[in-house]
C-alpha cells in the first residue's frame, strides 16, 4: 500500500531543503577559500613599482639638489636683508648726526673744519656706496632664484609628465591581473557551473536529489556572487555580453522546455480516459483535489448551476461538482462499490467505508 501523509511530506520536504542548504553552505565556505588562496597566488601590482624609474629618480635628485640651492639662496636673501637694515639704519644716524653737527657751525674757511666736512662726507658715501652694493647683490640673488623656480617648474612638470605615464603603465598592469585573477576563478568555478547545470537537467529525479540540489545552489552562488563581482568591466563589454549569452542560454532552454511540455501534454490529451487515469499519481490526485482542478488537463471542474439551468443571469455562487471533466472527458467521481457513496476516482480508498475504490473504467 503507498502510504501518503501531508504533514509528513511537508515535514519531508523540509528536511531535504535543509540538508540542500546545509551541504551548499559548506561548499560555499571551501569554495571561498580556495578562491581566496588563488588571489594570494600572485601579487597585485603597486603605483610605487612603477613610479621607481631611472628617470624619475633623476628628476627627484635635480629637484632635491634645486630645493638645497633654493634653501641656501633663502638664507642669503635674510643675511643680506638684516646687512641691509644694519646699514640704512647707521646711514640714518650717521645722517641725523652730521645735519646737527653741521647747524651748531658757521661757514668757515678754517682747514680743521674742512677737514672734519670731508671726512663725515666720505664716511656717508662709504655707507651709501655699501647699501647700493647690498641693494645690487638682493636683485642678483632675486634674479637667481627666479631662475631656480624655473627649473624647479620644468623638473616638476617632467616629473607630472613620467608619473602620468607610470600611470598609464599601472593601469594596464593592474587590468592584466585583474583579467589573470578573473581567468584563474574562471577555471575553478565554469566546471563547478557545468555540473550544477547537468546535475539539474540530469538528477532531479534521482532518489539523493536533495544532495544533487545543494551542489546545484553551491554552483548558482559560486558563479553569480563568487564570480560575477569580479569580471573585469572594460566599460561595462564583459558583463553585458555575458549577461547577453546566459540569456540566450536559457530562454532557448525555457522555450524549449516548455515546448516539449505542451507537446507532452497534447499527446496524453489524445489517449483514453483509462490510460490517462492509470497514469495519474496520487499525489498530483489530492492537490488536483484540494484545487478542484481535473488532474489530467489542469481545468477547473467547478460548474456554475446558471451555466447549466440558464434560467437566470443572476450570480448566486452555487457551484456544482461534474462526474466527467468536460473538458478532456476524464471520469473524475465516482460511487463506492460496496457503500455506494460518491468518492473522487483516483484516490485508492472510499472516504466512507476505507474500501479499495475501483479504479475507473
Amino acid at each position: 500500500m503507498e502510504f501518503n501523509n501531508k504533514k509528513l511530506s511537508r515535514t519531508s520536504r523540509i528536511i531535504h531543503y535543509g540538508l540542500s542548504t546545509v551541504l551548499a553552505i559548506f561548499l560555499i565556505g571551501l569554495a571561498n577559500r580556495i578562491i581566496g588562496d588563488l588571489d594570494g597566488v600572485s601579487q597585485r601590482p603597486l603605483l610605487e613599482t612603477f613610479e621607481a624609474t631611472s628617470a624619475m629618480r633623476n628628476f627627484q635628485a635635480r629637484q632635491d639638489g634645486l630645493q638645497l640651492q633654493q634653501q641656501e639662496l633663502d638664507h642669503q636673501t635674510n643675511r643680506l636683508d638684516l646687512r641691509l637694515e644694519l646699514y640704512q639704519s647707521a646711514l640714518k644716524e650717521q645722517q641725523a648726526s652730521f645735519t646737527s653737527w653741521i647747524s651748531t657751525r658757521r661757514a668757515t674757511q678754517s682747514n680743521a673744519i674742512n677737514a672734519e666736512i670731508q671726512r663725515k662726507n666720505t664716511s656717508l658715501d662709504s655707507l651709501q656706496g655699501m647699501l647700493k652694493a647690498l641693494r645690487a647683490d638682493k636683485i642678483k640673488l632675486k634674479a637667481t632664484l627666479a631662475g631656480l623656480q624655473e627649473q624647479k617648474r620644468a623638473i616638476l612638470a617632467l616629473m607630472s609628465k613620467e608619473r602620468t605615464t607610470a600611470y598609464n603603465h599601472y593601469q594596464n598592469a593592474v587590468r592584466a591581473y585583474e583579467l589573470k585573477l578573473f581567468l584563474s576563478r574562471l577555471l575553478f568555478v565554469l566546471p563547478i557551473l557545468l555540473i550544477g547545470v547537468w546535475i539539474g537537467l540530469k538528477k532531479r529525479k534521482s532518489n539523493y536529489w536533495p544532495l544533487y540540489r545543494g551542489f546545484v545552489f553551491f554552483s548558482g552562488y559560486a558563479f553569480f556572487v563568487g564570480l560575477l563581482p569580479y569580471l573585469p568591466s572594460y566599460g561595462g563589454y564583459v558583463r553585458y555580453s555575458i549577461g547577453i549569452l546566459l540569456s540566450v542560454f536559457l530562454g532557448i532552454y525555457a522555450i524549449r522546455s516548455l515546448r516539449r511540455f505542451i507537446a507532452r501534454k497534447k499527446e496524453t490529451l489524445q489517449r483514453s480516459t483509462i490510460e490517462r487515469s492509470k497514469s495519474i499519481k496520487e499525489e498530483v490526485a489530492e492537490k488536483a483535489l484540494d484545487q478542484h482542478m481535473c488532474p489530467s488537463c489542469g481545468k477547473d471542474f467547478l460548474i456554475n448551476e446558471l451555466h447549466q439551468t440558464k434560467s437566470s443571469k443572476a450570480v448566486t455562487g452555487q457551484f456544482k461538482v461534474t462526474p466527467f471533466c468536460r473538458h478532456c472527458g476524464l471520469e473524475l467521481f465516482t460511487a463506492c462499490s460496496t457503500c455506494k457513496t460518491q468518492n473522487y476516482a483516483h484516490l485508492p480508498h472510499c472516504y466512507s467505508c476505507g474500501d479499495p475504490m475501483p479504479r475507473p473504467q
